[in-house]
């Protein structure tokens, strides 16, 4: 007799921009950034810089920007109407199969062989389940919202022997 049993299931997580500095004096690093340009693309960022003309710097090309050509941007003062909503961005997810298969025999009497395999995640897809890289000031270039710094998905594979008597 074979047992075969597997599932799935998908789960992504709410995350915010953060700003990367302290922009209303409260003494912590997670006030939300501006939004420069929504329909640039989303990985563009711009930080404070007093020496472009438009005061603005790409801090993965070191080029001087201005903030409707980008997405993000570094945000001064307290809140204003541009300022980015709390959780407005999501994690990819987890899109994970496990798999299961077990064989009973019977060897006379009360003795048994069970054999037992199991994977998790078999098809070994990416598991973007941690929040990539978010902060417009201060995440190094080529790293903002990139999910490559967050996979954490890699197939496990075993395989049991069970004898019972």
């Amino acid at each position: 007799m074979a047992t075969r049993r597997h599932s799935h299931f998908s789960i992504r997580h709410s995350f915010s921009i953060a700003n990367g500095i302290d922009r209303d004096n409260y003494a912590d690093n997670e006030d939300r950034a501006d939004i420069g340009n929504p329909m640039a693309p989303l990985n563009t960022r711009a930080v404070v810089s007093p020496g472009c003309a438009a005061g603005y710097q790409s801090p993965d090309t070191f080029t001087c920007v201005n903030p409707s050509g980008v997405h993000w941007v570094e945000g001064i003062g307290f809140p204003k109407a541009s300022t980015v909503g709390r959780n407005t961005l999501r994690t990819g997810g987890t899109n994970n199969f496990d798999l299961n298969l077990t064989k009973a025999i019977a060897l006379g009497g009360s003795r048994r062989l069970e054999l037992r395999a199991e994977a998790l995640n078999v098809f070994n897809h990416p598991q973007y389940v941690n929040v990539p890289p978010r902060y417009v000031f201060g995440t190094l270039p080529g790293q903002f919202l990139n999910r490559d710094f967050t996979d954490t998905g890699i197939r496990s594979m075993w395989v049991q022997v069970k004898f019972e008597f």
